[in-house]
Order: structure tokens, then sequence, then C-alpha cells
């Protein structure tokens, strides 16, 4: 049986975030046992804590601030103490891990700047961030706060401030030294191979190998030289192997890499905990030797002969334990380096494979970062229309020549005219553009313009031939559709409801008959009494015929039947629901990218597969699917892939205008 030794720091007991992320998260089967044998009590420091409390409450000095967290033991005890987070205010993380567990504190995803470990540039240690708010803070000074615990991360701050960053450093916690007992340390040496310390900074090393250090020195040797110590930075890495350990393995940040390293190793150091023990084990009384086979002599011979083969036998037995000792120390050692090679290999790949499927997960936010570069296109254009009218008044000024002023109108319209096309795809727009170019040239009426008129007419022939399919209309319809994915009913949460049921009965059903009273004339009196009777029997049958029918609508409204091609949409669990809208809304994303660059092949897949999940998984019965499938049969009808007109004959006409003019001018 092995043991996996969580060395990580312990916390105390009112901050419980990530002990339970740890518990819940990390799986040991039934051949791994657990224990936590923490080095370091983290206690905060209630000073330091107020001081970040009056730095995230006093006014901004800076267009931005930042609060840097160091590891996730700074993050947990900081935000328990200040609250809800500000919404103006960045959260800076060192990894993936951080990350996860500052959205289950609370704070927003869109505020949270952490490396994803995925390139060179963004590798999950300070490095890494601080190449992360060199990228989105561009060309911007922040005001930074510097969370951290004492003598850690010296070099980090210096470096903000050599960026032009204002740095503030707060100590949140103190670090207090556990003492293990003699006991304890004598256990855990004893475990030998069979032990996995995973340790997460290089302090933790040292103080651990320092405590340990008080046990026999043999079996302190022995446990170096034999247990796995996995690591998550090369820094740590470095320090463990100057401490003398021998199989050090350093792994990515975080829970799962450890998960992942304990599967795949598992087989192969029960192996290597079950085979024999080599003839330099430390073991008390050493193996047992191998057993030599002994001449067998079938008759006295003379004592010469009896001498010389005792040499010969004694020399002979020497050479084959030599041999034995050669070859099972060389298959140990060729054992050891496969296994590691082998565990090495499929830790990569396994790693992979999950950086694959968190890349996968995170496409969405590409999405997003390319729809706000389309909105940013999109504003930069308006902004051009508005120079451009700028531009026109100053023209009018400036210019006394008419001839002038057309020219320089014209070229701002056939400028328009081209990012309309070229940028937006917007067929009308253009053509829009052309036509008023083509008026301002008819009220010119100078002959030096007549050939641009004309080519400005033929292409605009050509753009007004084009299918006007309004592209950015049906991006808006695309996404009120992307909008109501999380709220598009599903077969696997459909409810059945009355009111379908309640709705056919009319209203003279479910109202009770109106009573008439009418004025009696003493001599209806008697009449009237005698015949009471029998109305009030009458309404009381009714009343009664009424409630049966509203209870029988009721009773029919409790069962609803659902026809579906497959029986599995109906028991999605709540993640998987979730995954599906996921995936619905990153392949409208993908659609309306791929709608407005103009790429049909495209397009076409990524509606496909959204018209396959939306009727495959949701209510196709329901007024907001319908109106989703009718948004996408729009969108699948429209050509996008056209040729698009490149203006040559324009471009060419009006360098000849221009040149003309210039001539005319000399």
């Amino acid at each position: 049986m092995n043991t996996l030794v969580v060395c990580k720091p312990r916390l105390p007991p009112n901050f419980s975030a990530q002990k339970s992320i740890l518990e819940s998260q990390l799986q040991v089967d039934s051949d791994t046992e657990l224990v936590y044998l923490p080095v370091f009590d983290l206690v905060p420091d209630e000073p330091a804590i107020a001081n970040l409390r009056s730095w995230v409450s006093k006014p901004k000095s800076f267009d931005h601030r930042v609060l840097v967290f160091v590891s996730p033991s700074a993050l947990e005890i900081a935000v328990q103490h200040l609250g809800a987070w500000p919404v103006d205010l960045y959260c800076g993380l060192m990894g993936r891990q951080s990350a996860r567990l500052a959205i289950k504190l609370g704070i927003p995803k869109d505020l949270i700047l952490a490396p994803s470990g995925e390139s060179e540039d963004e590798t999950e240690d300070s490095q890494g961030l601080l190449s992360l708010i060199g990228k989105h803070f561009l060309l911007a000074h922040c005001e930074v706060a510097v969370c951290k615990g004492p003598r850690g991360r010296v070099d980090f701050p210096a470096k903000l401030s050599e960026l032009g960053h204002s740095v503030t450093i707060i100590e949140c916690y103190d670090r207090r030294q556990i003492a293990q007992s003699l006991d304890v340390c004598n256990r855990l040496v004893r475990l030998r191979d069979k032990a996995v310390l995973w340790i997460t900074s290089s302090e933790t090393a040292q103080v651990l190998d320092k405590q340990l250090s008080q046990t026999d020195a043999p079996l302190h040797r022995a446990f170096k030289s034999l247990c796995t110590v996995l690591t998550t930075h090369p820094r740590i890495t470095a320090s463990c192997r100057e401490l003398g350990y021998a199989r050090v393995v350093e792994i990515p940040t975080g829970i799962q890499s450890v998960n992942l390293w304990l599967k795949t190793n598992k087989t192969i150091m029960s192996y290597t905990n079950t085979a024999p023990a080599s003839p330099n084990s430390d073991q008390p009384g050493g193996a047992p030797l191998p057993i030599i086979p002994q001449p067998i002599v079938q008759s006295p011979a003379p004592a010469a002969s009896t001498s010389w083969l005792s040499k010969l036998t004694f020399f002979i037995s020497l050479v084959c334990l030599v041999l034995i000792l050669l070859i099972a120390f060389a298959g140990k050692n060729q054992i050891e380096k496969t296994r590691l090679a082998f565990g090495e290999r499929i830790q990569k790949e396994s790693t992979t494979l999950d950086l694959v499927k968190e890349q996968i997960g995170e496409s969405g936010d590409l999405v997003k970062d390319l729809k706000t570069r389309f909105d940013l296109l999109e504003q930069a254009q308006k902004e051009e229309a508005s120079q451009r009218q700028s531009l026109q008044e100053v023209y009018n000024n400036l210019l006394a020549s008419r001839t002038e002023v057309s020219l320089s109108e014209v070229e701002q319209l056939v400028s328009i005219a081209k990012r309309q096309l070229y940028l937006l795809g917007n067929v009308n727009g253009a053509a829009v553009a052309l036509e008023q170019a083509v008026e301002l040239l008819e009220k010119a009426d100078k002959p030096s313009l007549i050939n641009l008129r004309s080519a400005l007419e033929a292409d605009l022939s050509e753009i007004k031939a084009l299918p006007a399919d309004d592209l950015l209309k049906l991006a808006i319809d695309l996404d009120s559709v992307i909008n109501s994915v999380e709220s598009l009913p599903m077969l696997s949460g459909a409810d059945a409801t009355t009111q379908t049921n309640l709705a056919k009965l009319s209203e003279g059903e479910l109202a009770p008959q109106e009573q008439t009273v009418s004025v009696q004339s003493p001599g209806e009196v008697g009449q009237s009494s005698n015949a009471s009777g029998g109305s009030f029997w009458a309404q009381a049958v009714e009343m009664v015929q009424q409630f049966a029918k509203v209870a029988w609508y009721d009773l029919k409204s409790l069962v609803e039947i659902t026809k579906v091609n497959s029986p599995d949409v109906l028991m999605l669990s709540v993640d998987q629901q979730a995954d599906i809208r996921n995936s619905l809304r990153l392949s409208l994303l993908n659609a309306r990218v791929t709608m407005l660059s103009r790429q049909g092949e495209l397009l076409k897949s990524d509606l496909a597969r959204s018209e396959k999940l939306i009727t495959t998984y949701f209510d196709l019965q329901n007024t907001q699917v319908e109106r989703a499938q009718s948004v996408l049969k729009q969108i699948s009808a429209v050509q996008v892939d056209l040729t698009l007109p490149e203006l040559k004959a324009t471009t060419a006409a009006f360098r000849l205008a221009a040149a003309g003019q210039q001539g005319e001018k000399r």
C-alpha cells in the first residue's frame, strides 16, 4: 500500500474552502493511504488585513487597480475578511487552481487575471502573471497591492515597480512552524519507497527535511533515496534535489495533476514495492545471497588434485557470484529507468489531453473577444463617418474650386463604400455611398469628370447585381437567439402544466351562472316561494358539476406525454444540460463570426451543428425554440461567400481625374 503525504500549510478551522476542494477533488483509491502532514500553520495578521481594507476602500489614484495574491492561502484569508468583491477591482492570481478557488469565493470571472499555462508567456508563476498584466493593461500604469506571506515572492513586487506600477506590499498572514514529534518522523521515514510527498514550496521541503534529520541517519538517507517527491515548480524541484532527494517529479499545478500522476504510476509503484530487494538494500540483515551449486565428487582424488579442484570451485563460485550481483544491479537500474520514463511519458500525454479539454472550454472566451473586436470595428466606422462630415465642412471652407471639393467628397464616399463592402459586407451601404458620389459628379457638370462618373456607374451596377442581404440584422437576430439559450426549454427539463388543459374550459363553464334578481309583485310571492326549493337544488347540482370539471382537468394536467426520438435525452443530469447549452451557445457564436467573415462552408457546418442540438435536446413545440429555428433557417438561406467587386475602374478613373486637376493648376 502506498501513502500520499500532503504537506500543504494548515489554515485555521474557519477557512475551509481549500480543504473542501482538496477533499472533494483528490481521488485516492483503496490501495493508497492519504496522510496530512502540514509543516506550517498560517495565522491571519489582523493589522495587515485592516491595511488591506483601507487600501481597497480608498479613492483610486490610477485608472485601474489590481489586488494580487501570491498563493491560494493568501487569497482565501483576504477574501473572507474583505467580504463582497468591489466591481472595479481586478484580482491577480498565479495559476488556474487559484482562479477556480477565486470563483468559488465569489469573485467575478471577468475580473480575474490568471495565467493559463498554455504558452511560455503565460506560465503559472509570477513571471506569467507579469506578462499577463502587461498585455491586459497595455501602456497603462496600475495601482497594485501584493498580498503575500512573510519571506516570499520578494522579486515580484520589485518587477512590478520597474514596469511603472504603484506597488503596495501587504503580508496578510504569518507562518508558524509546526514541530513534528520523533514518532511521526520515524513512521514517515520507515515508509521509504511507499511514500509520495506532495510539496508546494521550497520552505516546506527545507523545514520537513530538517525535522526528519532527527531520525536515524541510515533510515533518513534510505528514505531520501527511495521516496517520491511531487513538486509544482522548477525552483521547488531544484531545492529538493539539493537536499538529496533522488526521485523528484515535477507536475503541473493543481489537484488534477496529482490524481493523474497517482493513476498513471499506480501499477508501476506496486511492481516496484513488491520486487525483491537488491543485495545493497539497507534492510536489517541484508538480502540472502544466491546459492552456488557445488560440484559433485564421485570418487576420492589425490591431495594435490583435491586442492586444485577446491581452488577452481572457489574461483568459479566467486565469478558466478559477481556475475549474479552485476546482473541483479543492472536489472534493477534498468527497471527503475523504464518505470520513470514510462510514468513521465504517460503523465505528459495525460496532461496534454487535459490542457486540450481546457482549451476547448476556453474557446468561448475567444469568441467573445472576436465579438468585441467586431463591435470596435463598427464603432470605428461610425467615428469615421463623423470625421468625414467634419472634413467635408473644412474642405467647403478652404477650397474655392468646385471641382476640388467634388473630388475630395467622391474620394471619401468611395473610401466609405470600400469599408462597407470589404470590412462589413454591407452591399446596401456601399451602393448608397456610390450613388451619392454619382449625384455629386452630376451636380459638378465638368467634362473632366465624365470618365470618373462612368466608372462609378459601372461599379455601382455590379454592386447592385449582388444579393443585398442585411448581415447586420441577421447578426442581431442571432445575438438574441444566443442570449435566449439559457431560457430555451429542454426535453429533459419539461414540466407538466395545467394551463393548456384549463384553457379549454370556456368562460361560461368556469364562471358561475349569473343569478337574476327580479322584483316580484305581491301576487307572485306565493308562486316564487313554491319555486324557491327547486331553484336551490338546481344551483347546487350545477356547482357540483362545475367542481367536477375543474378537478378532472387538473387530474389530466398531471400527466404530460412528449414524443422523443431517443429516450436518453430525457435522462440528462443538470451538468449535462449545462454542457449542452454551452455547446449550443459556442456553435451559435461560431456561426455569427463565420457569417460576418463570409465563410460559407464553416457557416453551414456551424448552423447544421446548432440545428442538430436544438432538434435533439430542446422542446420543438415551444415558441422560443421555433423562433430560434426560423432565425437559423433565414441565415442558412443567405449566400455569404460572394465574390465582391474590387472597384478597379473607379480607382483608375479617380487617379486620372486627380492627375488632370493637378495639370490644370500648373
